[in-house]
């Protein structure tokens, strides 16, 4: 018989246990007992003689308790936090090619861990699970937002709307562009809800330009209502070139207001009105002309902010413009263009009236800067009858013809043609011009063809003529 320890044939030897796991204790046989396994690996007279003795086949050999439950199923499971590098399991498993530790205490550990992985699994599962439904209820959530914005209603307040803002509707100004100026005063909620309902209301093509005194946060249908219910109702209309007294007295007479109600509320109101810090508290030139819807109950002042604002609007970006053309400023500018549509009967000839007035304004010789104009003169008097005084004044800062460069501020309200004429001038040397009649402005680039249309322009105004001023007097 070999000795204890030496390899059985047709058995493979048993690897040496590696550290940390307990090596396999091996009984010794005493004598007349059989020596150990047969050549197929089982000692066949050891279990033979358990049997005998009445002993559990797998009981310990120290006669110690049964071992624990059968495998559940889990000992085998990946649990990743298990691994260790040795080889070793951490619960008495031998590694790879090991020996297998069959003791009670390491069986009841692997049995213990196949319980903790599988609570480890099922409670990954679960984590699974809830991450998936997490991203089905995010992906149901994006769709809903996705079918809002692209099929569902436009978003849109519930109406009726509170307070008061102004809106200017362009000319021309097509459904959504209307919804535009009325998204950005916080009247709709959005520009697709208005075209919307301006699509269903057969009269909102009637809608006109102009200003309007629209409460906010309107429903869209409730919107269009109003601007076409307002175009069916009072409305003031403000030509361009009119002066502010003139402005006032129509304002006046469309709110049936007594006369000079207006004027005295643009008087005591002057600082809450909008105007600008350049504007130095003069509200001329800064009573837009359009077309303005009068609601119940609306007071003067409400007309003149709106008037105000849609100016100031209109003039913002003049700045950047006016060195072109050799002007200071967009105050500038709007004081030349106050001119042209003071002094012009027809829009088609205020580029050359434009080119007219720069030039003077430029030339340091025969004209040294002067305008000469009546209408600057006129303004500041209140009056079209001007006489040799009136003319020779020269402390009337008003007076271009003794005083040069432009008139302190506006002489009236210019509309969008005149500002456009002075910012695009025409091309040409013209020193003089004269307004005939509604469709006809004669330009001269010489004194003596200047003062030939002067005096027939007196002569057809029933006027004298001054040779020496040039100029007509009613003295």
């Amino acid at each position: 018989m070999p000795q204890h320890g030496a390899p059985q044939q047709g058995v493979p030897q048993q690897a040496v246990p590696q550290q940390g796991a307990p090596a396999r204790q091996e009984q010794q046989p005493a004598a007349g007992q059989p020596s150990g396994p047969g050549p197929d690996g089982i000692d066949w007279e050891a279990e033979a003689a358990a049997l005998e003795a009445g002993a559990d086949p797998v009981a310990p050999a120290d006669g110690g308790e049964h071992a624990e439950a059968e495998w559940d199923g889990h000992e085998g499971e990946y649990a990743e936090d298990e691994y260790h590098e040795d080889g070793a399991d951490g619960d008495g498993h031998g590694g790879f090619l090991g020996e297998e530790d069959d003791s009670r205490e390491a069986k009841k550990k692997r049995k213990e861990k196949g319980k903790k992985s599988g609570r480890r699994n099922g409670g990954a599962c679960l984590v699974v699970a809830l991450v998936l439904l997490g991203a089905m209820g995010g992906a149901g959530w994006f769709g809903y937002g996705f079918y809002k914005d692209h099929f569902g209603p436009a978003p849109d307040f519930p109406g009726p709307g509170s307070g008061s803002v102004n809106v200017e509707i362009k000319q021309g100004a097509a459904g959504s562009q209307m919804g535009a100026a009325l998204k950005q005063a916080g009247v709709v909620k959005s520009i697709d809800a208005f075209s919307a309902a301006c699509d269903k209301n057969v009269k909102c093509s009637t809608i006109q330009p102009g200003a309007y005194s629209m409460p906010k946060e309107m429903s869209a249908e409730g919107a269009v209502q109003f601007l076409v219910d307002a175009n069916g109702g009072e409305k003031l209309i403000i030509r361009e070139g009119l002066t502010s007294i003139a402005t006032y007295g129509l304002i006046d007479d469309r709110l049936k207001l007594p006369k000079g109600t207006t004027a005295n509320v643009a008087k005591e109101q002057i600082n809450n009105l909008g105007l600008p810090a350049y504007a130095k508290g003069n509200i001329e030139g800064f009573l837009w002309p359009t077309r303005y819807s009068i609601t119940e109950g609306m007071k003067p002042e409400d007309l003149l902010k709106q008037m105000v604002k849609n100016a100031v609007e209109r003039y913002s970006g003049l700045d950047a413009e006016a060195s072109k053309i050799g002007l200071k400023s967009g105050y500038e500018v709007v004081i030349e263009a106050s001119i042209l549509q003071a002094e012009g009967n027809n829009k088609d000839d205020f580029a050359k009236m434009a080119k007219t007035i720069q030039n003077r304004l430029a030339d340091k010789g025969k004209v040294n800067g002067k305008l000469g104009m009546d209408t600057t003169l006129q303004y500041a008097l209140g009056t079209k009858n001007l006489d040799k005084k009136d003319i020779n004044d020269g402390s009337n800062p008003y007076n271009t013809y003794i005083n040069p460069g432009l008139p302190p501020t506006p002489i009236s309200n210019p509309g969008d043609d005149a500002l456009k004429a002075t910012l695009n001038p025409a091309d040409g040397k013209w020193l003089y011009f004269i307004a005939m009649s509604p469709t006809s402005t004669l330009f001269a680039e010489t004194d003596t063809e200047h003062a030939n249309n002067v005096k027939a322009y007196c002569t057809a105004a029933g006027q004298k003529f001054d040779p020496v001023a040039i100029h007509c007097t009613t003295k």
